[in-house]
């Protein structure tokens, strides 16, 4: 059985999300290195004094939009990776795939309520075509009968 057009936009679109994540990890990379050398890490540690803040130190903003890029890329490069198993039919891949775009959702709908509208029009019904074209029926048949050949597979060889 050949993969299904539906499961192939699906892993693709995942892949491009992936690319567009990564890009975004590094800006917010750069982004922490341009405002440490440029002293902004000294105005925020201000700014946070005049308001009572004294325990929070502006290198530490720096280092947590350092951490945020880092995680960012991390997951799209994960995503990368189950994207390339969902490929090949794997049903776990496909859960995996579902949880992480669930989570994407929610946070889509986040941006509804930080007045993010068009990124939240623009993520959520992409995120919920992505999990319709991994469950219809030709996605689900083409899983499943890979499941059943490498469970037949499995079964002769032991």
């Amino acid at each position: 059985m050949s993969r299904p057009v539906s499961l192939s936009i699906a892993v693709i679109l995942q892949w491009i999300a992936a690319v567009v994540a990564i890009v975004s990890g590094l800006d917010l990379i750069a982004a922490a290195f341009s405002m440490s050398r440029s002293g902004i890490a000294e105005g925020l540690e201000a700014s946070l004094q005049e308001q009572g803040v004294t325990d929070i130190a502006g290198s530490l903003l720096l280092i947590g939009v350092f951490l945020a890029g880092a995680v960012i890329i991390a997951l799209a490069l994960f995503r990368i990776v189950v994207a390339a198993y969902l490929w090949q039919g794997r049903n776990w891949a496909r859960i995996v795939m579902a949880v992480l775009i669930a989570l994407n959702i929610i946070g889509g709908v986040a941006y509804l309520f930080q007045g993010y509208v068009m990124r939240m029009l623009l993520t959520v019904p992409v995120d919920i075509v992505v999990l319709w074209l991994m469950f219809n029926l030709q996605s689900s048949a083409y899983i499943k009968a890979k499941s059943t050949a490498a469970a037949a597979e499995r079964a002769a060889a032991a």
